[in-house]
């Protein structure tokens, strides 16, 4: 668990007035989640703590069986006014164990180890696991510098951890530093919304 922040007094009257209703809409844009569950916590939960880091406040999100934890940052502009930053959200699914979303079919994301010359396609995807399509997985457990790439040709050095093999897959925890966890994320929160825009549809 995170250690709560110390608020200020204009930091906490900026929190009464962030999320009163008129303005919940605006602090996220498009894709308000007006008249659902919203709550702005210092508690994160472990499952999430570190992904998102060093983040001490976030605004959680309850959409359907979805939890969506967002890292939440109060900055002073420049007339000295605070103003809220939300971060790209990391997505739960609640519906059995709780646990990060997990992109079922990743298409063209890869595993690269350059200096053996070797690549394996991912076969799922979550913020700290995947499954792996390989007919050894020896080769791949022993490299040492492995990258993950997604489609867009972001790339990210990653290092994995074998949970257990079933079916030609290679199922691993891995672990990224920070900043390319976040474009990761966006990435997987892209296509939550994606195959959930009935979901998102109804948030408005």
């Amino acid at each position: 668990m995170i250690d709560e922040p110390r608020l200020s007094a204009e930091e906490l009257a900026c929190f009464s007035e962030l999320f009163s209703s008129t303005r919940m809409g605006t602090i996220l844009n498009n894709d308000s989640l007006v008249n659902h569950l919203l709550t702005v916590t210092t508690e994160v939960p472990q499952v999430v703590a570190s992904i998102l880091g060093k983040a001490k406040l976030t605004l959680l999100a309850e959409v359907g069986p979805y939890k969506l934890w967002f890292p939440l940052q109060i900055k002073a502009d420049d007339f000295g006014l605070f103003q809220p930053t939300l971060g790209v959200p990391e997505v739960l699914d609640v519906s059995g164990i709780e646990r990060s979303w997990r992109l079922a079919d990743a298409d063209d994301v890869w595993i690269f180890d350059h200096a053996q010359g070797e690549q394996w396609p991912v076969e799922s995807l979550s913020s700290s696991g995947m499954a792996i399509r390989a007919q050894s997985s020896q080769q791949l457990l022993s490299s040492k510098d492995l990258q993950l790439q997604l489609p867009n040709g972001e790339t990210m050095r990653v290092d994995i951890k074998p949970i257990r093999r079933e079916k030609g897959l290679a199922v691993v925890k891995f672990e990224a530093e920070s900043e390319e966890r976040d474009a990761l994320r966006q990435f997987l929160f892209n296509h939550h919304r994606s195959q959930h825009a009935n979901l998102y549809s109804k948030l408005s």
